[in-house]
């Protein structure tokens, strides 16, 4: 079998099973097999591409290149990291009596299905195919936020379905659009939608009818990574969504957004030179941070937390990619690699807490956590301490050399309020996780506060946490070639 193949096959294999009612115990054994064999397959992809090939199967239709290469890693990482937690997590909440065995058979089918569905965007040459497996990580992912079974998850997954349906009607009509601006020249047949060929013939393109796609293709894919002014479906969804699915839409989904929105941004810069796809990028990005920062200030809820938190980050991946030139793209794909490690240990530690207190609400918490539930609360901590770009962990790295490349180039400006921005985000989630975690313990008594215990769902956050740390020392020196191979992708050299 094809090794592409094969890598989209084995989540698709893994979802049908767990779709099977049977016992937990081969379930979950079959779960996790699955995905690690995702990461394996995806890992021997991405070493082949690096070795001299360039993995392809239906035709062209799905391709492997640098770009595509390093997402496609992050995303089986994570997607994997997912699968164990997730079985740790259903532990808990059957002990508490919160899940049926009907459930914990809906999860065991979507984690997988969802992965399968990011990996096809993360591998998609063609735009129609992009734009079918975006969609299809909609549907999968409605099912997430809709699996508490609550009023309110209900309404969360209501509305995101609604946003996001928008959101992909903007990107199928961009898509159209740009097809249109080939004026016949790209052929009749589905291949007239393979990236590469736009790039081949973007010099050909209409430059009008590329604008009108550009802007529509950027909104619509810009939906689903979450930058302002689409970003509201966000809060919502992370609060409900159970913490495994959580991260997969925090981490996965916004790198294969932000993939499809790189894919358009190439094809505009082909066809139209770099300032105005551009601009549109480093204009939603500076948004982006800058809405999240009053949200975070006053905050109520740990998830919705997390998700201001990402809408933040995409915001400063999009002011790289605008920014432009080698510097700047390499400061945002290594803050989107650094933030692949950091966002689930945040994710993770997140849910335990909500777990043990039954709530994630910041009220019904209380404070002084860390006196209550030591571990989960360092954990914590240790991800606010990432999260928000503290030395020496990776994200600093990243933040500095987009501001480093920003402060070179003619946006002074909006690089200036980007780092104004930064500091108030950085005060502002402190401050939120801060007083929660440390002071007096506030939990009133009558709601006790269950114990910790060393299960599969912390020992997966303490390995997040581990791996999060050492990669702001060191990366894998055949990650950081990753990197570098998709810098090469975006900046054509």
């Amino acid at each position: 079998m094809n090794l592409l193949v094969a890598t989209l096959a084995a989540p698709l294999a893994t979802a049908a099973v767990g779709a099977v009612p049977g016992p937990r115990r081969p379930k979950e054994a079959v779960l996790l097999g699955g995905l690690a064999a995702t990461l394996a397959l995806s890992l021997a992809t991405a070493r082949r591409y690096l070795g001299g090939e360039t993995p392809v199967a239906f035709g062209a239709a799905l391709r492997v290149d640098g770009l595509s290469a390093l997402v496609l890693v992050l995303t089986a990482f994570v997607g994997l990291l997912s699968g164990i937690y997730s079985v740790g997590y259903l532990e808990r909440n059957e002990r508490s009596g919160f899940v049926s065995p009907k459930q914990r058979t809906e999860l065991a089918a979507l984690v997988p299905a969802y992965l399968a569905a990011m990996l096809l965007v993360c591998v998609s040459n063609n735009l129609g195919v992009l734009w079918i497996a975006v969609e299809a990580t909609t549907l999968a992912s409605v099912f997430l936020v809709a699996f508490p079974n609550r009023d309110t998850s209900l309404e969360a997954a209501w509305k995101f379905l609604v946003l996001g349906s928008v959101g992909l009607a903007f990107a199928l009509f961009g898509t159209v659009l740009l097809f249109a601006a080939g004026g016949g020249m790209l052929g009749e047949s589905t291949s007239a939608l393979d990236w590469t060929k736009f790039m081949a013939h973007a010099r050909t393109l209409h430059p009008f009818t590329v604008k009108l796609a550009v802007v529509f293709l950027v909104i619509g894919y810009g939906t689903k990574a979450g930058l302002a002014p689409m970003h509201t479906w966000k809060p919502d969804a992370y609060r409900e969504a159970p913490s495994p699915a959580g991260v997969l839409m925090a981490v996965g989904m916004m790198n294969c957004s932000l993939y499809a929105l790189l894919r358009v941004h190439l094809v505009s810069r082909a066809a139209l030179g770099p300032e105005f796809s551009g601009r549109l990028l480093l204009g939603l990005g500076l948004l982006s941070v800058l809405v999240a920062t009053p949200f975070i200030l006053v905050q109520w809820n740990l998830k919705r937390l997390l998700a201001y938190s990402s809408v933040e980050h995409v915001g400063i991946i999009a002011i790289g990619l605008g920014l432009g030139g080698e510097v700047a793209v390499f400061g945002a794909l290594l803050h989107m690699t650094y933030h692949s490690f950091a966002k689930p240990v945040a994710f993770f530690s997140a849910g335990t807490l909500a777990q043990l207190h039954r709530s994630s609400d910041l009220d019904a918490i209380g404070r002084g956590t860390l006196g209550r539930t030591p571990v989960a609360s360092g954990l914590l901590l240790l991800a606010t301490l990432m999260v928000t770009g503290s030395p020496p962990f990776g994200l600093f790295w990243s933040e500095m050399t987009i501001l480093r490349a920003g402060f070179a180039g003619p946006h002074l400006a909006a690089v200036a309020i980007f780092l104004a921005a930064l500091v108030v985000l950085f005060c502002g989630f402190f401050y939120q996780v801060g007083r929660l975690t440390l002071g007096p313990d506030t939990r009133p008594a009558d709601r006790p506060t269950a114990p910790e215990r060393l299960d599969l769902a912390m020992g997966t956050t303490l390995g997040a946490a581990a791996i999060a740390v050492l990669s702001g020392f060191s990366l894998p020196g055949a990650l950081l070639s990753l990197v570098h191979a998709a810098v090469r992708v975006v900046e054509g050299s």
